[in-house]
Formats: C-alpha cells, structure tokens, sequence
C-alpha cells in the first residue's frame, strides 16, 4: 500500500529526487506507525486517530523533495485514508499534513507527529462512492431506493427510504429509518449517530465515506 509504485506514476524526475536518503515509503510506513501509536476511543467507543499530521524532516531532505512537495503531500493523504479505512479507524476532521525543517536532523532522519482538529461546523460535507463519485450532502438528504430520495442506492439490500442525513448545531449525523437491513457507521449497526470526516456509511452493498470540504 502507498509508495510502491511512486517512480512508475510521477516518472525520471521524481525517482531522481529521491535516488539517495530519505523516500517516500519511509513517510508512507510512519504514517500507519503514527496512527496505530495515536489512536485512541471517542465518548461513543470509536477509535479516532490524529488528521493533521506534521513530518520534521532535515535540511537536506526537505530541500530535495520542495518540488514535489504537493505530490507527496496528496500521496501521504490517500496512504492515510487507505490504512484507516482498512483498521476502521475515524478522523475527528478534515485530514492535513504539514513539512517542517529540522536543522539539527542528519540526511534520511524524520520525526512524525500528529494531532486532533474537529471539523469545523458549517463546513461543506461530501459523500464519496466505492466508485469516487461524490455527492454533495444537502440536509435533510434521505439514503434509499426510492427515486425520490435525495441519494439513490440501488440494491435489494436497500430499503426505499433506508436512512436520512440531518444537521443541527453541532454537525451532521445520520439516522437509520427503519430499515429492514439497518445502516452501519464504521461496520456498527446505529440507529442516530454523529457524522465526523473520515466515517464510512454503510447502506446495503453500499460504501460511502464522508468528507468535509
């Protein structure tokens, strides 16, 4: 997962930059490290790990990476969202990474260190599809089968109107509606739940993870 194929997709240029000290595996790898170290319960028994994470890197480094920063930065995101997705963990919001400059770190020596920011309420929130298709949620947004649902999902596991997405001051949540199969949050059958960046809705054969923008 993450890096792998790094030299494939950016090209010469890319494997160049990081032909000797520090590569981006090493920061995909501490990544999944910091988050699995981090993590911790909600008050609703959730696991929730940091979403803005700061890599110290030298001066070197950091010097040799400056023009692809912004590639690694979006690589170093979805690695993290791979890895909790796969550990079902949650974000507490949206999830940033930042690069700072150690003088006093060697070539090819890094730090990784991570902390919890909320979403900020009013913010625009998305669902994403399996597929990366992504829905704007506009409350209140009823989840079913039915057509005239404001997010049309498909599938005998579904019912007509399986669940709806409502807001109130302090955020999002969702609320099963009867529904024969129930809707899961993060694989947990809930009846009402608080929506954080970063959950996967469950509905039927369907996935859809929350995001805010």
């Amino acid at each position: 997962m993450g890096f792998k194929s790094l030299p494939e997709v950016f090209g010469n240029a890319f494997s160049r930059v990081f032909r000797t000290g520090l590569r981006p595996m090493a920061l995909g790898r501490g990544v999944g490290r910091l988050l699995d170290k981090e993590r911790t319960t909600d008050v609703r028994g959730h696991t929730i790990v940091p979403n803005h994470l700061i890599f110290a890197l030298s001066e070197k480094d950091r010097a040799r990476f400056t023009q692809v920063e912004e590639t690694l930065r979006r690589q170093l995101i979805e690695t993290a969202h791979e890895y909790a997705r796969a550990k079902v963990y949650g974000f507490t919001g949206p999830l940033s990474i930042d690069f700072a400059t150690n003088p006093r770190f060697r070539t090819g020596r890094f730090e990784l260190s991570g902390d919890f920011r909320e979403a900020p309420i009013g913010d625009t929130a998305v669902l994403v599809t399996s597929e990366g298709l992504r829905v704007e949620i506009t409350t209140p947004q009823i989840l079913g089968r039915n057509d005239d649902c404001g997010v049309v999902l498909g599938g005998s596991n579904v019912s007509r109107h399986h669940a709806e997405i409502r807001a109130d001051q302090h955020g999002l949540f969702i609320v099963d509606l009867g529904s024969t199969n129930g809707t899961l949050v993060g694989g947990v059958a809930i009846g009402t739940h608080r929506l954080l960046h970063g959950d996967i809705i469950t509905v039927g054969d369907h996935h859809l993870r929350v995001e805010v923008v």
